[in-house]
């Protein structure tokens, strides 16, 4: 049931007392004492067991005060299915092998791949299996949530936005929660692999034939495989749709001398890894702020009344890749040190939605190893399919990892970085991420505390010799390693992962824990967190500069000191180093040319028009900037032709990369300047081509589609070495929502012929500043809380990022109940017996 309220203080009174009463109130008086306080409308779903009160303050932030956990999870639940409910039932679907059955097979089989592949990691299995093990409280938080989404679900008749009226949609259980936390888990491994998995058959026809429908072609495409699986190898690695930067500056660096956290997730703005925000209050028990990803209870980033904490994608491995020496007499049998093992089978039934919407069974056996699935990747590298004499297989150091829920929970709770330091060695869940996190005391933490493999020196040494990361999976030398302390057999443990706490600072943007903080390197760790001692991206060195005491691209006071509206103006910035570093340059030798066309091609290019533009170019990629998609389109062709250009000296700078030096090397600009140029002249081409002026704002060519309409976005490539970073992506992840086109390529740059349109980039973006009184924090989610067209807050956060304006987040109860957007609703559900 849900009860609107009018936005007075007696009222938030009266239902505090109502929620935190002793007495177990029904659904019937909770809402006869809200209406006598004052309602404005009342639903007729009548339940009892749960009851929570959201308030909804600015963009439609839900604030969740509950006297439970239990229902504090329903609120949040409840609220979710009102603003994205689409992403988890679509979600679901997914994770209950159900795809094809809604969908048919899918382009390239890819949803009988997704169906089969889910099957054979077991995932399902495994959170039936984890949920008789939860604590009392993240239970009842799970259990909540489901009720919640499943009690807004039935009020409304429909979840808002794309899966509007959709057949597909249902209810859920805790299963379908616990599943989706651990499809987060294997983002980065098992998930891309999905095809990869239903490919691998063995090469016998005889052994084939055990599995196969008569008439059913449950083959993936290569062209699937090859997309999906290059994300696990090394030296191949396709990570654009996850990224961010995060900084936590200390006492000695902050004007409130308290602790001070950036947060700046790079994360897609479709499909089911969009953030969402809200606000859990359980009084006496829990009081924390942020953001989860898509169907995950409880908050992932954010901040309590002691902590605030961020993460960033880790560059490290997560997943190891092995081939496999097979007997002479058997494709299914391997070997190990010279000892055959047999291989284990089982063959799944998968329902599928034919052309006619008759429903027919498909049936697949799919094969493991010691190590994990059986795979061919083939279509990667025509040498790593399953052949007579090899297999290949996989082990994703997350495929195990149920204890992401329990570790946020605790995180919740934390009262200092020590204490969040102590949820990670307890649980050390973390998946994919690195963790930056500031307390009220000014104290600070940078680690990579994701899910990794141990490997030996032998096993690190192969991997490391291999153009792909391969491993010889017949020799054992290169199994993971046991090691004591460690979440489960065969993973680095929490006291040998890359950690660094600080008084003045950390950050990462994506790089390595190398450079946490430039001042103090981390060396000596496994090159499986990623590697030292080697270039870093233009945005690494962007966000170390920015974070130095003084410099051009400092956010600091004179003071040295960095205050709130100094972060915040960091955390909205649009400078990038490359402007910052070679725009003058560039329009030095433009001029040089003195109106000399520069042949590209065959074609004679004046770029003289260009290098006005750019000359009066701020270097800035602000909505209204005009140069800046000439600049990129520069970039863009000078790193194609010369690829690098960016990271080390060649096309664009003269001092090449100096491990001493790390954030202010490559420098200076390249003394050839015909790379440079002819970049101009490509660039020039690529608008001419567009039909676009030099001079063309960036707003009116970089955009977000929202419901058929183009709102300007600001930002710019991550290669441009901006911190605000926006892209697209063709596939943003596995959401059967349908992705923002990207336009067909012009000529040599970026540039399409839908301009650029943007899906992914900058999306939770929060600083929170503790003081005496406090934290006190600011953000934006830049895709806005609803997926609901008709709901203000579709796009009034997207409006908001145009204008680099972030909004006040209330926090305490005096800062919600002041809030002039305050609306406020009793949500209420019965308990399944």
């Amino acid at each position: 049931m849900s009860t609107r309220l009018r936005r007075t203080v007696p009222t938030m009174v009266i239902v505090v007392s109502t929620l935190l009463s002793t007495g177990a109130a029904s659904a019937g008086s909770t809402a006869a004492n809200a209406r006598s306080a004052g309602t404005d409308d009342v639903a007729t779903v009548q339940h009892d067991g749960y009851r929570a009160v959201i308030r909804r303050t600015q963009h439609g932030v839900p604030h969740v005060l509950a006297a439970d956990v239990k229902s504090a999870g329903f609120g949040q639940g409840w609220a979710y299915a009102a603003d994205r409910g689409c992403d988890l039932a679509d979600q679901v679907v997914k994770l209950r092998s159900e795809r094809a059955r809604w969908f048919g097979p899918g382009p390239d089989n890819a949803h009988l791949a997704s169906d089969f592949g889910y099957h054979a990691l077991g995932i399902r299995t495994k959170a039936e299996r984890e949920l008789t093990k939860l604590s009392p409280d993240v239970r009842a938080m799970v259990s909540g949530y489901a009720a919640g989404f499943n009690a807004y679900l039935e009020r409304s008749g429909k979840l808002p936005g794309w899966c509007a009226d959709a057949p597909w949609v249902g209810k859920i259980d805790e299963v379908d929660i616990l599943s989706r936390e651990r499809d987060v888990a294997i983002t980065m491994g098992s998930a891309t692999l999905l095809g990869a998995i239903t490919l691998a058959q063995p090469p016998t026809r005889q052994e084939r034939a055990k599995g196969t429908a008569p008439g059913v072609d449950a083959e993936p495409g290569r062209k699937l495989v090859a997309q999906q699986a290059r994300t696990v190898l090394r030296g191949d690695r396709r990570t654009a749709a996850l990224g961010s930067n995060g900084w936590a500056v200390g006492e000695e660096r902050t004007t409130d001398r308290g602790g001070l956290l950036v947060a700046n997730p790079h994360f897609p703005w479709e499909g089911e890894n969009r953030f969402w925000e809200s606000q859990l209050t359980v009084p006496g028990r829990l009081q924390v702020y942020g953001a989860n990803l898509g169907g995950l209870p409880g908050v992932q980033i954010g901040f309590n009344r002691d902590v605030a904490w961020t993460h960033t994608v880790s560059s490290g491995w997560h997943t190891t890749v092995y081939t496999v020496k097979l007997t002479e007499s058997d494709p299914t049998r391997y070997l190990v040190d010279g000892t055959p093992e047999g291989m284990t089978s089982r063959t799944y039934s998968v329902r599928v939605k034919g052309t006619d919407g008759s429903l027919q069974t498909v049936r697949r056996t799919l094969w493991q190893t010691r190590y994990g699935p059986v795979i061919d990747l083939s279509p990667v590298d025509p040498s790593y399919g399953w052949s007579r004499t090899q297999a290949v297989t996989f082990q994703d150091a997350n495929i195990g990892n149920g204890g992401i829920l329990e570790q946020y929970a605790d995180m919740a709770k934390a009262r200092s970085v020590g204490e969040l330091k102590a949820a990670h060695r307890r649980h050390q869940a973390v998946p994919w991420m690195n963790t930056i996190a500031a307390d009220k005391s000014g104290g600070t933490w940078y680690a990579d505390t994701s899910a990794t493999p141990n490997l030996s020196a032998d096993g690190i040494a192969a991997w490391l010799s291999h153009p792909f990361g391969v491993l010889d999976g017949s020799d054992s030398r290169h199994a993971w390693q046991k090691e004591p302390g460690a979440r489960q057999p065969g993973l680095v443990p929490f006291v040998r992962q890359p950690q660094l706490s600080r008084q003045d600072y950390v950050f990462n943007s994506n790089d390595s824990y190398w450079l946490a903080n430039p001042e103090r390197p981390l060396t000596g760790f496994s090159p499986l967190f990623g590697f030292e001692n080697v270039p870093q991206s233009a945005r690494t060195r962007q966000n170390a500069l920015m974070l130095r005491k003084s410099g051009p691209a400092s956010v600091s006071g004179s003071d040295g000191r960095i205050s709130l509206a100094e972060a915040e103006k960091g955390l909205t910035s649009t400078r990038a180093l490359t402007s910052d570093h070679l725009l003058a340059p560039v329009v030095r030798a433009c001029r040089a040319q003195a109106g000399t066309p520069v042949v590209v091609d065959g074609r004679s290019v004046d770029v003289t028009k260009s290098c006005d533009v750019l000359a009066d170019w701020d270097g800035r990629f602000t909505v209204d900037s005009r140069g800046a998609v000439l600049w990129r389109e520069t970039l863009a062709a000078v790193e194609r032709a010369h690829p690098g250009s960016v990271t080390n000296a060649g096309a664009l700078f003269s001092e090449a990369f100096d491990p001493a030096r790390p954030v202010d090397t490559p420098a200076g600009p390249a003394a050839d300047t015909a790379p440079v140029l002819e970049g101009l002249a490509k660039a020039a081409l690529t608008l001419e081509a567009a039909g676009l002026p030099a001079d063309v704002p960036l707003g009116r060519v970089q955009y977000a589609v929202k419901d058929g309409n183009r709102l300007p976005v600001p930002g710019t490539a991550g290669f441009i070495g901006a911190t605000n970073v926006v892209e697209h992506l063709a596939q943003p992840g596995s959401s059967l929502e349908p992705a923002t086109p990207g336009g067909t390529p012009l000529a040599y740059g970026d540039l399409t012929d839908q301009g650029y349109p943007v899906n992914t980039g900058s999306s939770f973006m929060l600083v929170v500043n503790f003081t005496r009184n406090g934290p006190v924090a600011k953000g934006l989610l830049t895709m806005g809380q609803s997926l609901d067209p008709g709901s203000p807050h579709f796009t009034d956060q997207t409006r908001a990022f145009a204008r680099s304006e972030l909004g006040r987040r209330p926090f305490t109860e005096k800062e919600i109940l002041a809030d002039r957007h305050l609306a406020t609703e009793m949500v209420t559900g019965r308990v399944a017996r």
